[in-house]
């Protein structure tokens, strides 16, 4: 660092000491505004030297994004699988067979008892000639079917769950007390997919915990050398200022700016990509839930998860800096 630099740095640091000293002489109240003004001029002055390399800056930028946009996605993908899979749910249906010598008329009454039930939303009676004609319209073997002397088919009730049954174990409960039932024959649910989806989805949410962790490490690890890299190239600098007095806090206080800037852009980013990203699925994913009837929508990130990750963010910038910056102190020998 030329000699010129380190002049125009004593005098910044003694204007900036003589304001502070100023505003401290007239009691408390001037001593906290004078500490506030501190911090938002270095707040201010790390960001203009963050602009003074812009190459350098938007890489490490982009970098910290990308290492944050990879766990928030994989958050988004399990939120909005977990709502999908809700949906999906609340719209099987449970086929209960009577059994065969019992009348349309007790069907109806099992039927309207089933709609009192607390986890049942609706119970509709499928008599057996709406089930016998039913058959002859969709299978094709209307006319062997005619050739039959008897209806072999039962009565069934057709149930759909409430909306709040999504837990699989719940599913099974139903599903037992409905076969205790007297004039139960049969109870049908495909309920093994369910389990499968649960399966795969915590297992999705707990590998979006172990990435965020790995790189949350790595948002560390990228911080802490981008200000590695700056403590190099001002290490003149600070030898001079530890010198003339300046306290490890006071050389301190501008990387951690620094690594605040960093987290925040970083994070901001990538909640930008991650909106983005879902923006691009929000049409065809909105098509394809028309084809199969379904109001379902996209699931963006609400505003305390953004708040989460941008302040994780911000702390995972804070936290590199800190690190890099309090060793190098420690091994920095001014003499």
């Amino acid at each position: 660092m030329s000699t010129t630099r380190i002049k125009q740095k004593r005098r910044r640091r003694r204007g900036i000491n003589a304001v502070y000293a100023r505003r401290t002489a007239n009691g408390p109240g001037n001593w906290l505004q004078a500490y506030i003004d501190l911090h938002v001029e270095t707040l201010k002055s790390s960001f203009l030297r963050l602009r003074r390399t812009p190459v350098a800056s938007t890489m490490t930028v982009l970098v910290i994004a990308i290492a944050l946009t990879i766990p928030a996605s994989f958050h988004v993908f399990v939120k909005n699988a977990r709502q999908a899979s809700s949906t999906l749910e609340a719209t099987n249906q449970i086929s209960l067979f009577l059994k065969p010598d019992l009348s349309d008329k007790t069907g109806g009454k099992v039927a309207e008892a089933l709609k009192n039930h607390t986890q049942i939303a609706t119970a509709e009676l499928i008599t057996k000639e709406a089930g016998l004609q039913e058959l002859k319209s969709y299978s094709g073997f209307g006319d062997a079917l005619k050739s039959l002397d008897f209806n072999p088919l039962p009565a069934v009730i057709s149930i759909r769950p409430k909306d709040s049954l999504t837990n699989p174990d719940d599913v099974e409960k139903l599903l037992a007390e409905l076969r205790s039932l007297p004039e139960s024959d049969f109870v049908q649910l495909d309920t093994e997919w369910m389990r499968k989806l649960h399966s795969i989805l915590t297992i999705a949410q707990r590998s979006t915990v172990v990435f965020s962790a790995l790189l949350s490490l790595g948002v560390l690890f990228i911080v802490g050398n981008t200000i590695r890299l700056e403590l190099q190239n001002r290490r003149e600098e600070i030898v001079v200022a530890k010198l003339i007095g300046a306290t490890d806090r006071f050389i301190r206080r501008p990387f951690l700016y620094a690594g605040f800037w960093y987290g925040f852009l970083g994070g901001t980013l990538a909640w930008l990509l991650v909106s983005a990203f879902l923006l691009f699925l929000r049409g065809p994913t909105r098509r394809l839930a028309e084809l199969y009837g379904s109001p379902y929508t996209l699931a963006f990130l609400g505003f305390s998860e953004t708040e989460l990750l941008i302040g994780t963010a911000v702390l995972l910038g804070i936290i590199g800096a800190w690190i890099v910056v309090s060793y190098h102190l420690r091994e920095l020998d001014p003499t």
